[in-house]
């Protein structure tokens, strides 16, 4: 093995100088350097980023070149003619990038192994390359990314492979700006998932991804929100509702709350309320298009808090399954005195009008929301779509059975409004969802890979009431918690400064496309190894589908070109046409 590694024909220089990050090379002769073929190989010596080998005493090391120079007295030799006739001496300095064994030849990094001064070295194969590639992850896995990348080097073209296990297992970020080819990196990645029978849950916020749907997903679990399935309030939790309605803490969330569990005893326990014959004990009122509250003022106050308290446990179930159409004279209902005045104190007394006015903005903010057109396409409030046709149901049936592994469920969450913080509320909704899934234990043998397209859209914002501000966690719970019970995240995003702290401190895999801004690039840096900081330099050069990869599960950083994915995200910018501007031209000729 040795010597296929260290041939005499590939030969650059020796090591002169030696320090804790690089090597300096001395090249003898520029004409090192030259441009040639050997075996059927492209060789080019001396190359930005090209690989080379060194030969120590006892071991092996690879490095990468990451600068080029003629010493400082030759420079002021330097001419036209010079260049043809004299023979120059240049100096290479080379990053170190794992130490090998000559025996197995097996990879680690090392911050005791150097080599020597005087070592040589030499221009690293294309097999050898390939070898070093194979062999970048700390644990080895059998189950591998196919026609994932490949290794950018000017002398190289071999593939790159990666495990899922390396890639996902720590969460993963896929970053760049517009056009830099993150969405073929996600479609890529999704695909290979799917094609090993693993389970991808997509929440698409711009429908870019519909025909990577229409080619993983039966109809069941392709969910274009608000069009072919709602999101039923009935499956809200009251946090979900609190997000919703912002009610004020003093007066108003208390109010709320009293109003949702009264509704929900009238749903689940109506005959009971109904059965209670005098007036006084007639709590139940009917408005509209059969639209029943509870109605207190006035009424017998012991009877109804001992059906309340008999099934308080029912009541409390943290969802919102009672007819929310009632919900706002329900509020007002409840702004009652506890007991009536004097010898009426065992019922319940007359209207609170102080409390009532501190609930007036609530109950309008309610009226609003039921009988809004778009929040009525997302969560039926009015109870007139389809029911079946509700994708927590869908993804409880998708996340609960075993028979859909290398099956997507596709989320497009495009048509939901930004208005009043719907979609952020939608989205966190989901990841609740799933993380709770995820704690039963579901995922243990079975983990699931949760891709969030355009994360910056719905993580790191929060729901601002008229006192305090409500902030959505799912995601970041999941970013801290969701490793343990299988369930990984993957986002994607061309503004990770947008992206919480808590979330970014958790991902171990980054996949860096092209960035420009600096904070952005600040951020990837602290993501690196400090001995790579140098590389986001490079970000702002790197061209489409081109990627800097680093993770904790990776010996090293790698430069890699994402391959071109089979199924093509409909992620192109619209182009300007000339067309308007052609047919005025030709009706001004007619």
């Amino acid at each position: 093995m040795n010597e296929s590694i260290f041939r005499h024909q590939l030969f650059l220089g020796y090591v002169s100088k030696i320090n804790v990050h690089n090597v300096t090379i001395h090249i003898p002769s520029s004409t090192n350097l030259n441009n040639f073929f050997h075996q059927g190989e492209r060789f080019h010596g001396g190359t930005i980023n090209g690989y080379i080998v060194i030969e120590g005493e006892n071991r092996g090391f690879i490095g990468k070149v990451i600068s080029s120079e003629i010493p400082e007295k030759e420079r002021l030799e330097l001419s036209s003619i010079a260049f043809k006739r004299d023979d120059f001496h240049p100096l290479l300095q080379a990053e170190i990038l794992s130490v090998f064994d000559y025996r197995d030849v097996n990879f680690n990094k090392s911050i005791v192994d150097f080599p020597n001064v005087g070592s040589k070295v030499y221009m690293a194969s294309n097999q050898f390359i390939e070898h070093y590639a194979k062999g970048i992850e700390l644990q080895s896995y059998s189950l591998k990314t196919n026609n994932f990348a490949s290794l950018i080097s000017p002398n190289s073209n071999s593939d790159l492979e990666l495990s899922f296990q390396a890639l996902f297992s720590r969460h993963a970020a896929i970053i760049g700006s517009t056009g830099s080819g993150k969405s073929w990196t996600t479609s890529n990645l999704i695909s290979n998932l799917l094609e090993n029978n693993q389970k991808v849950v997509l929440i698409d916020p711009t429908g870019e991804y519909r025909k990577l749907a229409n080619e993983y997903s039966a109809d069941k679990n392709k969910i274009i929100l608000g069009e072919s399935h709602i999101l039923s309030y009935k499956n809200l939790k009251l946090q979900d509702l609190f997000h919703l309605l912002k009610p004020a803490p003093s007066a108003q969330a208390p109010k709320l709350r009293e109003a949702v569990r009264s509704l929900k005893l009238l749903k689940k326990f109506e005959d009971k309320l109904v059965n209670l014959a005098s007036p006084e004990k007639n709590y139940i009122v009917t408005r509209g298009s059969n639209i029943k509250t509870i109605i207190k003022e006035g009424k017998e106050r012991d009877a109804y808090l001992k059906i309340l308290n008999d099934n308080i446990n029912e009541v409390s179930v943290d969802n919102s399954d009672f007819d929310i159409r009632g919900l706002a004279d329900q509020v007002q209902q409840e702004c009652v005195w506890p007991t009536g005045r004097y010898s009426d104190n065992h019922l319940f007394g007359g209207a609170d009008e102080s409390t009532l006015g501190h609930c007036s903005t609530l109950i309008t903010r309610i009226e609003s929301l039921v009988n809004d057109q778009f929040y009525n396409q997302i969560f039926d409030f009015t109870q007139t779509k389809n029911f079946d046709k509700d994708l927590v149901k869908a993804l409880r049936e998708y996340l609960e059975e075993n028979s859909y592994e290398g099956e997507l469920f596709y989320i497009d969450v495009s048509k939901v409004p930004f208005s009043f913080e719907m979609r952020e509320v939608v989205v966190d909704i989901i990841g609740q969802l799933l993380l709770n899934t995820a704690r039963e234990g579901r995922f243990k043998e079975d983990p699931v890979t949760v891709f969030a397209d355009e994360a910056h859209q719905f993580m790191n914002k929060s729901v601002t009431t008229d006192n305090e501000v409500l902030t959505l966690e799912a995601f970041e719970s999941i970013a801290k918690e969701g490793r343990k019970y299988g369930l990984f995240l993957c986002i994607t995003t061309q503004l990770p400064r947008d992206i919480p702290i808590g979330i970014l401190s958790q991902i171990g895999t980054f996949v860096t496309h092209r960035l420009i801004n600096q904070r952005d690039k600040e951020i990837v840096m602290h993501s690196l190894p400090f001995s790579n900081r140098d590389i986001i330099n490079y970000l702002p050069a790197l061209g489409q589908g081109e990627a800097i990869i680093s993770s904790n599960e990776l010996k090293d950083v790698l430069f890699a070109r994402i391959t071109r994915p089979r199924i093509e995200p409909d992620s192109n910018t619209p182009v300007y046409s000339d067309t308007v501007t052609q047919l005025i031209n030709e009706e001004n000729i007619e």
